[in-house]
């Protein structure tokens, strides 16, 4: 076994009070250089060439590593790759070097051969760059100005209850065709650009047959699941604009990549002088790697001019809000395909990491998420970075389908301080500059955003459709059935400095929440410009503060919001339910606040060493007092009731149905069972919700059956006259059931039975089966302090 990868060090001393460097009694440095040699010997004087080499080597050391980056530009063919054994080591610029590691190639020789303006070269067979860069400024893909004279030709769908599904018969995939269109000659080349209220969608196209536009099927697929989706525009404001196209290149600054020939074509700036010029093409997806490390730390190193491909492929991007993007066809409705919903990756990636630091690098020309911690990440502080002009979100935290994980994997203690972010979402105009979901315990202080295309700072995941008390959305099927809260809560958002945001899309804010968030503090936070986002066919307004469906346990104070396209403060389902206190809103002109709250926020250079959570809990005033609604159920009505079950398998029991717990089910035999529940008394019974599927033994996570069980649930006084409840007897068609009381009144009962006529061509197994004693919380939408 590796050695390093035994050792355990406290990330106390290591990470937030030390410094890694000085936290060992022992350490050994290596140095590289673009300049050196893999047969160096990895010294100051005789530097090896590559990271790859002489993480290679770094592996071989007992002790605490530290690879020095001289300057120069590392440019990687594939992800630096990190894994548990590459623990306990840190790459770190020399003192005074800019090293720059990139995922970029270099484009050179080029000729204007026409003499039109329009210069071309020769690339690499394969390469398959979404992004341009002329001397560190992005070029912009050829594209028409808009889509004028594009209309759909799909119809409205049909209905999943109240929220919009794939309706494949009545939903034909094809676009009209304006008359003077021109005519594409690499048609499968050209994405068109979708946007609805706060959605931004990209898919590629087919073909083109007798005036009708085709798109990918699979994007398709994809792009018609609502509600809020591509068929529930306007038929003729379905398309705002297409791009990548010889055809369209007709602007300076323009460019087209023909992947069938090799060849790169672009109108040059004034000025621009190719052959004298850095022009790079983004390439590498994953700069870094990260899989499993712990005490791992990057401090001085600009990230750079990396690609991400994934819509450029059948899929596009399908994004229902800030990144969230929908991956797999098959899913039929919205509330199935949540469960397969995955963040934009992080160029910069990390799972399941313990003890990291990333601090004073520079993050700029990046195709995706700049820096993503993704799932089961743990004691992460991310301090004083720059990131600049990146495709999607400057840091994402947290993975969507984290929100019951089991209490050892839960992403925690996460600490981003410090940070300028400008210029994020510039390719995907739904993204926010920072995103925490599924996370405990953060802490997001001190930094600078200025300029997004959509939010700024937004934290939480699921419009209270994972919460116990069915936040809002109990008429449409959403509610998942858990038994117990999800991990999210604990968040600290203090002293940030939030400028120009929303300039594209709209129905957001500068900070935003979704679902439960207990023990979350917004506090003295100064936000300018929440601008009128200004595409076509979106929502037009934003606001400054704006807590979501499910949002609760958040307490919001002592916050400025200067400038807002809609009202600076709105509630939606959510007002009674946090806490607020004073408030300085202005939709327009400023009015009186305390000028220490503006001088507070933002990055601060005497700032200059890593802060830990205790010392930033110090930021915060005496809590607010709060009102029963301000906390959430700690656990369903069926938990802790008596529950049996008919037809279980051997070591199953049928209160693993109703524990509370996900890394537990009930495994039934054979093909049919029952769970019986008995709540103690006589109850009102609201509603009634099952998840059929099993648990993976390995990762502990939720595998539903989407379809194909033959179920019925049934009310009784006395446990031995049984009444069908809700509709019957009926086959699935979702991961996610649920059934009513008739007109939606609440039904008495004492005991609820679930019944399984058939798991089809399943195993029988319920993941969760969950009642619901009290009428469901909806709370109506409040603007303005109040």
């Amino acid at each position: 076994m590796n050695v390093k990868k035994q050792r355990k060090i406290s990330f106390l001393l290591v990470l937030l009070l030390a410094g890694i460097n000085n936290a060992f009694a022992q350490y050994t440095q290596f140095y590289v250089s673009p300049l050196g040699s893999n047969f160096n010997v990895g010294s100051k004087e005789k530097p090896w060439k590559t990271l790859e080499y002489a993480k290679d080597q770094a592996r071989k050391v007992e002790d605490y590593v530290v690879i020095n980056l001289f300057d120069g530009i590392y440019t990687l063919n594939k992800s630096l790759t990190l894994s548990s054994e590459d623990s306990n080591i840190s790459f770190k610029a020399v003192d005074g070097s800019k090293p720059i590691i990139s995922g970029g190639v270099k484009i050179t020789r080029w000729k204007d051969t026409n003499k039109d303006g329009i210069w071309t070269a020769k690339v690499s067979s394969g390469l398959e760059g979404r992004h341009l860069y002329i001397n560190g400024k992005r070029a912009i893909r050829a594209r028409t100005v808009n889509a004028d004279g594009w209309e759909r030709i799909a119809h409205t769908p049909k209905q999943c209850g109240s929220v919009s599904c794939r309706d494949d018969e009545n939903t034909p995939n094809g676009f009209k065709v304006p008359k003077d269109f021109p005519k594409l000659s690499n048609v499968a080349d050209v994405e068109m650009v979708n946007i609805m209220r706060w959605k931004m969608y990209r898919g590629k196209l087919h073909k083109i047959e007798d005036n009708i536009a085709y798109v990918d099927q699979k994007y398709w697929d994809l792009a018609k699941i609502g509600p809020f989706g591509l068929l529930n525009n306007k038929a003729t404001e379905a398309v705002n604009w297409l791009e990548n196209a010889i055809e369209f290149l007709d602007e300076d600054g323009e460019w087209y990549l023909d992947k069938k020939n090799g060849t790169l074509y672009y109108k040059p700036r004034q000025g621009e002088q190719l052959n004298e010029s850095d022009v790079v093409i983004s390439n590498v997806e994953k700069l870094v790697n990260a899989d499993g490390v712990e005490n791992v730390s990057f401090e001085g190193i600009t990230f750079a001019y990396a690609n991400w491909n994934q819509p450029s492929t059948s899929l596009g991007y399908v994004s229902i809000q800030s990144g969230a993007v929908l991956a797999d066809p098959d899913y039929q409705s919205i509330e199935d395909a949540f469960e397969g919903l995955v963040d934009i990756p992080g160029n910069v990636h990390f799972k399941n990491s313990r003890n990291v630091v990333m601090k004073g690098n520079t993050f700029q020309h990046l195709g995706g998420t700049a820096l993503n911690f993704d799932t089961n990440n743990q004691y992460v502080n991310i301090f004083g970075n720059t990131f600049n002009d990146i495709s999607g979100s400057a840091i994402t935290i947290g993975n969507l389908q984290d929100h019951h994980i089991v209490n050892e994997k839960i992403s925690r203690e996460i600490i981003i301080d410090n940070n300028s972010i400008k210029n994020v979402g510039v390719e995907y105009w739904d993204v926010c500059a920072i995103k925490c979901s599924f996370v405990k315990d953060a802490a997001i202080v001190n930094n600078s955003i200025n300029g997004s295309s959509a939010g700024g700072i937004t934290l939480g995941w699921g419009w209270g459709r994972y919460d116990v008390d069915n936040f809002d959305f109990w008429k449409d099927g959403s509610d998942k059935a858990y038994n117990h809260p999800t991990v999210a809560g604990g968040v600290l958002v203090a002293h940030n400095k939030i400028t120009n945001v929303t300039t594209k899309l709209g129905d957001t804010a500068a900070i935003y929440n979704l679902g439960a968030s207990p023990d979350t503090k917004w506090y003295a936070n100064y936000i300018e410009n929440v601008a009128h986002p200004e595409a076509r066919f979106c929502s037009a307004y934003s606001h400054g503060i704006y807590i979501d469906n499910g949002s609760r346990g958040i307490e919001i104070k002592d916050n400025i919001v200067i400038g807002s396209s809609h009202e600076p403060y709105l509630a939606n389902g959510s007002h009674d339910y946090n806490i607020r206190g004073e408030a300085y809103y202005y939709k327009d002109d400023a009015g009186e606040y305390p000028a220490w709250i503006k001088e507070k926020s933002g990055v601060k250079p005497e700032i200059s060493e890593l802060r830990h959570r205790e010392e930033i809990e110090k930021l915060f005033p005496e809590a607010l007092p709060v009102n029963n609604k301000f906390y959430i159920e700690t656990k369903g009505v069926a938990v802790g009731r008596n529950i049996i079950a008919v037809g279980s398998a051997i070591n199953s029991k049928a209160s693993f149905a109703t524990d509370g717990k996900t890394e537990t089910y009930w495994r039934g035999k054979g093909k049919e069972g029952e769970l019986v529940l008995d709540l103690g008394k006589v109850s009102d019974i609201y509603y009634v919700n099952s998840a059929f599927g099993y648990i993976e033994q390995g990762t502990k996570k939720e595998v539903y059956f989407k379809n194909g069980y033959e179920f019925e649930y049934f009310t009784s006084m006395d446990g031995i006259k049984w009444t069908s409840y809700g509709e019957g007897k009926k086959v699935s068609t979702l991961a996610i059931n649920q059934q009513y009381g008739e007109d939606q009144k609440p039904v008495e009962a004492r005991y609820v039975k679930l019944k399984v006529h058939s798991s089809g061509d399943h195993q029988l197994g319920v993941l969760r089966f969950k009642v619901v004693d009290q009428e469901p919380v909806y709370g109506g939408r409040k603007f303005g302090p109040q």
